[in-house]
């Protein structure tokens, strides 16, 4: 996900973290994973120990309000990486996605056999967040991410929770579960051992390929920079106990993970507990900055509250280019170039709880011109009733 720190590194760093890393699936001699093993709560109000900088060290700043990434100019990609892995667990982040046009967030989850678990912000649309997936760096289709409708990411602090076991893959926004992705997907199903990554960098850079830019929202104006991202906190739980996770085949199967002088999944009940009492201290999201919004009951504020918008929608067959996408999940040479939308049904018999039947399928376009449709048609009942509402008051009055 992540993009290039300088021009004149731009040549080695369209390799990216995930190939950069041993991969234990065709190499004997990979270091094992150093594990979290146990609960961990971060602030950010100053550097911490199980962080360490990827890129930009410069653009990445703490203090009383946390983490603090900005894209000041071009080629910048501040980001960070754990030092530690989980296998299986549950993550949140609270956090502000950053503004601009072709701007990308990241908060992900990679092991060293290119598994990933993704949550990707689009600073150029203010309501919605993508969920992604790749198994064993499987690129032969993309049509795993999902979009995610909810309040304005960019201007408040948001929950968002990754809950991620050997039996299936859940993602949360303010506590309401968004996406359920069984361990039978056809698409693969990550299930070895992972570190954390957050980032921002610029999808809609001109050096990128088309589907990305257009993928990322489009064409990024370096003179509207500085662009922020914030996180307020993270919370991890590890499911598994030990010093360190190893691979005891080339499968990637997660019964093959050894963990020494531990156990896989070894204090998921423990883990779950732990990470109740590690939020319960965040009562409230941050709402709207604009004082006058605070009370509006739109506004997402509450950890276990439910985001008015609960719609997802699907993205089919988006390109991307590793120049600043950063991740070998995505392609260059993929044939597609543009990203499309359609709106999911209902719950199907699919592994994937709210994928979309095939036949529900519409461009982006038309997905915005149905929900501006709708939000244009609720505005004139409310006008009708409004409307009704005080000729009754004056006919009451004249009597």
């Amino acid at each position: 996900m992540l993009g290039l720190t300088s021009a004149s590194t731009i040549t080695t760093s369209t390799v990216s973290l995930a190939t950069q890393t041993c991969n234990p699936l065709s190499a004997s001699t990979c270091s094992a994973d150093p594990a979290l093993a146990t609960d961990l709560s971060v602030d950010f109000t100053e550097e911490s120990e199980h962080f360490a900088v990827y890129q930009s060290p410069d653009n990445i700043y703490y203090g009383d309000d946390g983490l603090t990434l900005t894209l000041a100019e071009r080629f910048d990609n501040p980001s960070l990486r754990s030092n530690f892995y989980i296998m299986f667990g549950k993550v949140e982040v609270l956090l502000k996605s950053a503004n601009g046009t072709g701007i990308i967030s990241s908060f992900y989850l990679q092991s060293d056999d290119l598994d990933e678990i993704d949550l990707e912000w689009f600073g150029g649309d203010g309501y919605e967040v993508q969920s992604n997936y790749f198994s064993k760096g499987n690129t032969t289709t993309y049509d795993r991410g999902a979009y995610h409708k909810m309040d304005d990411p960019r201007t408040a602090y948001h929950n968002y929770t990754i809950d991620w076991t050997e039996e299936a893959l859940t993602w949360y926004v303010d506590g309401a579960a968004v996406r359920t992705l069984s361990n039978d997907s056809s698409s693969g199903y990550p299930q070895s051992p992972m570190y954390l990554m957050m980032g921002i960098w610029a999808g809609g850079d001109s050096s990128n390929s088309e589907g990305t830019i257009e993928w990322a929202g489009g064409a990024t104006d370096y003179s509207d920079a500085p662009f922020s991202m914030y996180i307020n906190k993270l919370v991890v739980v590890d499911y598994s106990t030990g010093t360190e996770y190893t691979y005891g085949d080339d499968s990637g199967d997660w019964t093959s993970i050894k963990s020494t002088d531990g156990e896989i999944n070894g204090r998921k009940g423990e883990a779950e507990v732990e990470f109740s009492k590690l939020v319960s201290d965040d009562d409230t999201a941050d709402t709207e900055e604009d004082d006058e919004d605070d009370d509006t009951e739109e506004t997402t504020t509450t950890i276990s509250g439910q985001s008015s918008f609960a719609t997802s929608t699907t993205v089919s067959t988006a390109k991307r280019s590793t120049t600043y996408g950063g991740s070998s999940q995505y392609d260059p040479s993929a044939s597609s170039t543009l990203v499309t939308k359609k709106i999911t049904s209902k719950k199907s018999k699919s592994s994937e709880s709210d994928s979309s039947s095939s036949s529900s399928t519409a461009a982006s376009s038309s997905s915005a011109s149905g929900l501006s449709s709708m939000s244009n048609g609720a505005n004139s009942v409310m006008n009708k009733l409004s409307g009704l509402i005080s000729v009754s008051l004056f006919a009451l009055a004249l009597l």
